[in-house]
């Protein structure tokens, strides 16, 4: 049996989104939340196995976590590789903490407001630091040269792609606020995704955008035809917007000049050969959960100025299959099935919340490794949500703009 909540469903949701950020925090927050849950689970073993919804969020992971372990038996790099794989079933303790929240009524739609404001906040955070150099929280702008610059806000590498992936639960809080004049808010946020330099979070910006329309248009509410186009338009004028800024101020151009961790965009299709050829020669288990880095070093023999083993492929489907195979494929194929039920919820929360958890894995996301701190951050804080509003949120939900 749940417990009264100490805390309110939304205030602890937006401070989780809002913890990323503030650098490492969010995996700080999510490693003591692990604590909480063992050693709650050595004094009251039932209230964490029995919470309700925790068995949905552990298969969720699971279905990343179990392919990471068996990838473990071919890793190039064994430390790198039980680290991300003890950090994925980690996810499912932690899990534990934040679904002993209950999500009451008028709690969703205060949650989507919320995170809809964190989006427009840290849109404008990304033209401060364009305009001033920093960002709000002192994170200096990424200079190239004469080539200009990329915007990062204070997110850093996950800018545009946390922007782009949260942005059906922002499109659904204008929605719910009512009228088409609402829409023009939407504007910053998609110049600010398209302005982050990332190709992958514009295409994810717009699968997102054609998704949620999808869904609004589902529950043919009167006017939503006409409310839908407008959103549709305002966030096509922001990306419109964001490329014309981006080539007035410089911002498309060459990463050559910018930190080695920005660089390895430069290299994306021989990072991706260099997947395949990961993939081809350890196809049933790949060389292992965030092994990638350490293999294209090995392959590369210098041939790639700056190459770490912090890189990863730069696209999700090639980074599951170079570094999980044949075995991780089939994990993510049920994990995006999974995910695809949840969109087909009525419940417009829980279906929006799916679509959410899609784009933080989706096979063509190439600015956030799936394996790596960023990319688990996104998994864990979307996927927990989306369990906590199908458990939570009322079968019949009436649905209204009011």
């Amino acid at each position: 049996m749940q417990q009264p909540n100490i805390i309110t469903a939304p205030l602890m949701w937006v401070f989780l989104f809002f913890s990323l950020a503030v650098s490492v925090a969010t995996r700080q927050l999510i490693w003591l939340m692990v604590v909480v849950s063992i050693l709650t689970l050595l004094t009251n073993r039932d209230a964490v196995l029995l919470l309700p919804g925790l068995k949905k969020a552990a298969m969720l992971f699971a279905c990343i976590a179990i392919p990471g372990l068996l990838s473990l038996l071919f890793s190039v790099n064994l430390e790198r590789g039980v680290s991300a794989a003890f950090r994925f079933f980690a996810y499912a303790l932690a899990a534990w903490v934040v679904l002993s929240v209950v999500i009451e009524e008028g709690d969703a739609k205060r949650i989507m407001s919320w995170l809809g404001i964190l989006l427009v906040a840290w849109a404008v955070d990304g033209f401060v630091q364009i305009l001033t150099g920093v960002s709000l929280l002192g994170d200096p702008l990424i200079e190239l040269g004469e080539e200009g610059a990329i915007v990062t806000g204070s997110l850093q590498l996950g800018y545009g792609a946390t922007l782009a992936i949260l942005s059906p639960f922002f499109l659904e809080a204008l929605r719910r606020a009512g009228g088409m004049g609402v829409g023009i808010l939407s504007i910053p946020v998609y110049a600010a995704i398209v302005m982050s330099g990332h190709q992958s979070s514009a295409l994810l910006a717009l699968i997102g955008l054609a998704g949620w329309a999808v869904l609004a248009l589902r529950h043919k509410e009167v006017g939503a035809k006409r409310q839908v186009t407008g959103f549709v338009i305002s966030a096509v004028i922001g990306l419109l917007l964001g490329i014309y800024l981006s080539i007035v101020t410089g911002q498309v151009g060459t990463l050559a000049e910018a930190p080695a961790r920005y660089q390895s965009f430069l290299y994306q299709s021989q990072l991706w050969e260099l997947s395949w050829q990961a993939f081809s020669e350890n196809w049933l288990t790949g060389v292992g959960m965030r092994g990638f880095g350490t293999f294209a070093i090995q392959e590369s023999a210098g041939l790639i100025p700056g190459l770490s083993e912090t890189w990863h492929p730069h696209l999700i489907l090639f980074e599951v299959v170079a570094e999980t195979g044949i075995v991780g494929l089939f994990g993510y194929g049920l994990l995006l099935w999974r995910l695809w039920l949840y969109i087909q919820d009525d419940r417009m929360h829980v279906a929006v919340a799916g679509l959410t958890a899609l784009l933080a894995v989706f096979p063509l996301g190439t600015a956030v490794g799936l394996y790596s701190y960023i990319g688990g951050n996104l998994i864990f804080l979307t996927f927990t949500l989306l369990v906590a509003l199908d458990r939570d949120c009322p079968k019949q939900q009436p649905e209204s703009l009011g």
